[in-house]
């Protein structure tokens, strides 16, 4: 069975996230398999020192795993909150359900499964599309006590999937396809390279190199059946049922914040809005990865004080 901790792409990114932004993570994850939805879900575990006020769980974007998301994990369990990240299916190193397709619909109804049987408060937190995943299933748990994203990208609207794509015309062409040839769109597959932007995942060009090359990122094999179910799962109004962080990257030359507000503006109930000061779409560098960790700090503190 294979594993991160055995594999050269946690080598390499553990070693670039100490090397280029003096990140050392103090945990190492238990790496898990759970059965939901039929999938064989690949679950990194992380444990805090003591008893945990709740847990968060980390939801990855359609351009990482659940392993990309360590030093959030790392950063969770050492404020008393125990963190499961999942690959969700297609990504990283879960082993989908024969007959799947590639539904994006499951990814949101996966999550929302893994809150519904986690005991105590529930945090979710979700990076680039991985912001939206959160929200929907948020909205399908109703056990989720708040929400965590860094980005909220309607893919449903025509100029947001342009700018979230690789390359605009590709995204046109893209539409073009999932209206008039949707069953040839569902039988293809290509990497992740030349689908989404993955050079524009860091300001530092070591770590876009490794999205781009790494076998479990850039050069890993995707179905555009998720692009395309994407595509069609609108977000409207939405209503999570529970306070909303919006903590948006002030340098993000993927998705710029304009993108995340239309979105924000849409969601009822509690919400707060914080733009760091620079940080890209991974947001690592300093001070941003300081304000990220406080504006964390701030909204799990009211979650497990019972004041949202």
């Amino acid at each position: 069975m294979h594993a991160y901790d055995t594999s050269p792409s946690w080598t390499q990114y553990r070693d670039i996230l100490e090397t280029r932004f003096g990140i050392t993570l103090a945990r190492t994850p238990v790496e898990t398999w759970r059965q939901v939805r039929g999938h064989d879900v690949h679950i990194d575990a992380w444990a805090p020192e003591g008893p945990a006020y709740g847990t968060m769980i980390l939801v990855h974007g359609a351009g990482g795993n659940g392993r990309v998301l360590a030093p959030l994990a790392d950063l969770a369990a050492g404020l008393g909150w125990r963190v499961l990240a999942p690959d969700l299916p297609g990504y990283g190193l879960t082993r989908p359900a024969p007959g799947y397709r590639g539904d994006y619909d499951e990814w949101p109804a996966i999550v929302a499964q893994l809150a519904g049987e986690t005991e105590g408060p529930v945090v979710l937190m979700g990076l680039s599309a991985g912001g939206m995943t959160a929200v929907f299933a948020a909205e399908a748990a109703r056990t989720v006590d708040g929400v965590i994203v860094t980005t909220l990208l309607d893919a449903g609207d025509p100029a947001t999937f342009a700018r979230a794509a690789r390359w605009r015309w590709l995204a046109h062409l893209s539409r073009v396809g999932f209206a008039l040839m949707p069953w040839l769109i569902d039988r293809l597959s290509m990497p992740l390279w030349l689908v989404a932007p993955m050079r524009a995942m860091s300001s530092d060009e070591q770590m876009n190199d490794y999205f781009a090359r790494d076998p479990l990122l850039g050069r890993l094999w995707v179905r555009l059946r998720v692009f395309r179910t994407l595509h069609q799962r609108k977000a409207k109004r939405l209503a999570p049922g529970c306070p909303l962080l919006l903590v948006h990257p002030g340098a993000d030359a993927w998705t710029p914040t304009e993108l995340s507000l239309r979105v924000y503006e849409r969601i009822e109930g509690p919400k707060d809005f914080v733009e760091l000061s620079n940080g890209s779409h991974l947001p690592l560098e300093r001070p941003a990865y300081g304000e990220l960790q406080a504006s964390i700090s701030r909204f799990l503190e009211g979650v497990a004080g019972g004041g949202g």
